[in-house]
């Protein structure tokens, strides 16, 4: 894990992270890059076998990634994750939010393939499902938590803490991304707007947490609250 050290340039040693969707993709190569740092990162999602594996097959690097059974589509489950934390450890220095999600519809993106009609494969069922998941739950998720990251702020003279939102690059094309349906690049849009006003809501009340919203791939989105 050496090749994710930044010892030379940063040190995470004493930090507290959370990564939601942390079991795999981008979010289990942030956790791992978090671990790799020296921060004790906590990841999650709704499938305990999968966090379980991905926790045991990083090794050799300063931080612990632990496993957190939570679905952050269920507003009691992300107030048990929150609690669970509190408790451990009093507070958060990073929080780490944004899935993409999966379509309930197997079929989806055959169906897609063969339409002639590009609006046609679409369905309510499958906007509602990512809206809730990259919209709606960053946004509970981080109401929830709020405290800790603040917590977190506290405990370094003139700190502040991190929300970081996973948009997409699809968020600032007009085009449907592949192997993805049209709602995809129109909610991460809406994510990286939550990030703005999020961001903003916290600098007016002089609450120490920046939030910014990355594009996997292309660059620093948004970065409010400094």
């Amino acid at each position: 894990m050496a090749d994710l050290n930044m010892g030379t340039v940063m040190s995470l040693s004493g930090r507290v992270a959370l990564v939601t969707a942390g079991g795999t993709g981008i979010g289990f190569n942030i956790a791992q890059t978090f671990a790799a740092n020296g921060a004790k990162v906590y990841i999650a999602s709704r499938r305990l076998d999968v966090l379980d594996k991905a926790a045991a097959s990083v090794t050799g690097v300063p931080g612990p990634i632990i496993p957190l059974q939570m679905d952050v589509t269920d507003e009691e489950d992300v107030k048990a994750g929150a609690k669970h934390i509190k408790n451990a450890d009093g507070k958060l220095d990073i929080l780490s939010a944004g899935i993409a999600g999966s379509l309930r519809d197997p079929d989806f993106f055959a169906k897609q393939a063969a339409a002639s009609d590009p609006l046609e494969p679409e369905t309510v069922q499958n906007w509602a499902d990512i809206f809730a998941l990259n919209t709606i739950a960053p946004f509970f998720v981080v109401r929830a938590f709020q405290s800790l990251p603040i917590e977190g702020a506290h405990s370094r003279p003139q700190g502040t803490s991190s929300i970081i939102n996973i948009s997409s690059v699809s968020a600032f094309h007009n085009t449907q991304a592949p192997g993805t349906c049209m709602a995809y690049s129109v909610i991460k849009v809406s994510l990286d707007k939550l990030a703005l006003v999020l961001g903003l809501s916290f600098v007016e009340k002089g609450i120490p947490i920046r939030v910014n919203a990355l594009q996997p791939g292309c660059r620093l989105l948004y970065k409010a609250g400094d």
